[in-house]
């Protein structure tokens, strides 16, 4: 019985006669002009998984659309195709900084646009962060130590406020109590309440303890002073502890939150309080493990909370929670709690201190740098979360509040910062990155943008990059820009050359200062790039062995070795190299066609069989003497022989 030979006996096969080989056995073609040779790409088949993310995605242009007209769904989207996805995906993005993504009031058209500047009205130099805000009416309170500023215009200015606190009693807390506002105060060893009328007039309260906060909550007052939280009657009496914590815990914030009031302490449990007939009883606690809490709000029925995550050094994550309140036993407790948003940067206080929420919005205070610290607003109807206003000062956010439409917040050590009427001048939001569902990649033809049209000096700009880890650094040195509009209102696509397969978009408005460019909608186009080759080969299994410059001679039984080796192959991966034209198939074998006896046309006796190899090519190098090894320079193959 005949036997195949194998690449190791051959030095030059393709001298020898042999057209190409699988794996390690040679064989020859039986190629003429009826019989031909064929390698071609394979037909890309259309995408099984629907891609189509909007409404306006549904096209008569050939290929695949990401496009994106909605942002209100939050950050942190890293991924835009993905297996586990959900609907509220189509509206989420992966970060974004001076752009307001979640829109304006019902009845007005979605856009982007630049979110207002903040100005520093008033400069604090607080050497303990005691920078605490109250608004009594439209009258804003802020502490810088021991004094007190206030401002009756909004926040545009502000001026020193006399007290009747002991000199040398730094302010540790302020609460608006209808149109008074109270003040406590210590010099670490004692402490005194003082309340405040809008005329001025100061009055001492009690100087029972050496308190370190006070909280006004269901029309009665609570206070803090070191371990012990303290129900305090809002004129001279102050009761036993309603809670004690262990030693060297202290409270770190009150909140009414409906049917009981939380309150926040360092030794990692939130307490139930609830009014019982005028007095403040515990229900219940929650231990947040391993972690500290450190404010708490309610809106909408929903409990947010924040932590913090101690670390070596200055380092401290910061975390967002929500959470439901359950009640079972006269015990109420925080269940199905959620994480919304994590910080972690090295070498800062990443935690939050304090929650301040509206009718539709969270907003909490987040240190980011030494240089930037941001409000970041978590939307209710979406439950998306996204950075907003800027500060330009690395410090923690102590308070936040709200007066004539404006957001006004202290940042500790720093100053009191106002939003104002102006816009940032540039802003931009990073796209997830996008890849079809499929790893292959993609030829990238074409990006389009909409927006409303663009006043003089406004402008936007598109960064493109097919780097999946250039979503962590808008300076990342992979974007290009690629689409760059400063009039009119989009809807022309310009042309792309990108193969990849992942494409991620930063989308940078820039505007004037006094106005803002609104954009509306980005569409990324790609077509699909066939990967995968189809060889079919005619080859000779008769036989008859024809070689060059040599008689043809017959070897009893070889065709049906050769053809029985081919069929075994059937469905393997193999690796199927090309002596000429020089290519280097990895696939699998797809068929072996039923032999055809002869050809009458040429009258041949030669019998072959098509062999059909689909896979993808290899990169080759030239031909110099014999065998495969790995091209280290190139990652390929080589073919020496």
């Amino acid at each position: 019985m005949p036997r195949l030979t194998t690449q190791a006996e051959v030095s030059n096969p393709k001298r020898k006669g042999y057209d190409f080989r699988i794996d390690n056995q040679l064989y020859r073609a039986a190629i003429t002009n009826n019989q031909q040779m064929t390698i071609q790409s394979s037909d890309v088949a259309d995408a099984s998984v629907n891609v189509r993310q909007n409404p306006e995605d549904f096209t008569s242009n050939l290929g695949r659309v990401f496009s994106r007209n909605n942002f209100s769904g939050g950050s942190n989207l890293d991924t835009a195709h993905r297996r586990d996805g959900t609907e509220k995906d189509v509206i989420r993005f992966w970060d974004s900084q001076g752009i307001d993504v979640f829109g304006k009031d019902l009845g007005e058209s979605y856009n982007i646009q630049l979110l207002n500047t903040t100005d520093n009205k008033r400069s604090l130099s607080s050497s303990d962060n005691d920078n605490y805000m109250a608004v009594v009416g439209t009258t804003i309170y802020v502490s810088d130590d021991a004094t007190l500023y206030k401002s009756t215009d909004g926040g545009q200015t502000f001026s020193t406020q006399s007290t009747g606190l002991t000199a040398g009693y730094h302010i540790k807390g302020l609460a608006a109590h209808g149109d008074l506002l109270y003040i406590v105060a210590n010099n670490g060893s004692a402490g005194e309440i003082e309340t405040l009328t809008s005329g001025g007039t100061s009055t001492q309260k009690s100087t029972a303890q050496v308190f370190d906060g006070i909280w006004s909550v269901k029309g009665l007052f609570l206070v803090s002073a070191g371990t012990g939280l303290y129900q305090y009657d809002g004129a001279t009496t102050v009761s036993s502890a309603v809670v004690t914590l262990p030693s060297g815990q202290t409270w770190t914030d009150v909140a009414d939150i409906g049917a009981v009031v939380l309150a926040t302490a360092t030794d990692g449990r939130i307490y139930s309080l609830k009014d019982v007939s005028g007095t403040f009883t515990p229900k219940g606690q929650t231990e947040i493990t391993n972690e500290i809490p450190t404010c708490v709000a309610e809106s909408n029925g929903i409990v947010f909370y924040g932590t913090k995550e101690d670390q070596t050094g200055s380092k401290k994550i910061g975390r967002l929670y929500r959470a439901n309140l359950r009640v079972a036993d006269d015990l109420y407790v925080l269940g199905d709690n959620q994480l919304i948003k994590e910080w972690d940067a090295d070498g800062i206080d990443n935690s939050p201190k304090e929650i301040y929420n509206t009718r539709d919005s969270i907003y909490v205070g987040i240190k980011e740098s030494g240089s930037t610290s941001f409000l970041w607003r978590y939307y209710l109807p979406t439950a998306g979360i996204a950075r907003y206003y800027k500060a330009a000062a690395g410090g923690i956010i102590e308070s936040i509040n709200k007066v004539d439409e404006n957001f006004i917040f202290t940042v500790g050590g720093s100053g009191v910062y106002l939003q104002t009427s102006n816009f940032e001048e540039t802003g931009f939001l990073i796209t997830p990155p996008a890849d079809f569902f499929t790893a292959e990649s993609k030829q990238f033809v074409g990006a389009e943008i909409e927006t409303e049209e663009l006043a003089s000096g406004e402008s936007i700009d598109v960064f493109l990059s097919n780097k999946f880890e250039s979503i962590n650094d808008s300076s990342d040195s992979t974007w290009q820009l690629e689409l760059s509009q400063q009039s009119g209102t989009g809807g022309e696509e310009v042309q792309l050359q990108r193969v990849a397969r992942y494409i991620t978009a930063k989308i940078e408005l820039n505007g004037n200062g006094t106005s803002t460019p609104k954009f509306k909608s980005i569409q990324i186009r790609a077509l699909a790039r066939p990967e995968l080759v189809v060889v079919q080969i005619p080859v000779n299994i008769s036989d008859r062995v024809e070689r060059p410059y040599r008689k043809p001679i017959r070897v009893k039984n070889l065709g049906e070795t050769i053809y029985q080796s081919l069929k075994q192959k059937e469905g393997d991966a193999v690796t199927l190299e090309l002596f000429d034209p020089a290519e280097i198939i990895r696939g699998v074998v797809e068929k072996i066609s039923y032999p055809i006896l002869d050809n009458p046309n040429i009258g041949s006796v030669t019998q072959y069989a098509i062999l059909t190899v689909r896979g993808t090519r290899q990169q080759t190098f030239s031909q110099v003497t014999s065998g495969d090894i790995l091209g280290v320079n190139g990652f390929a193959i080589m073919r020496f022989g």
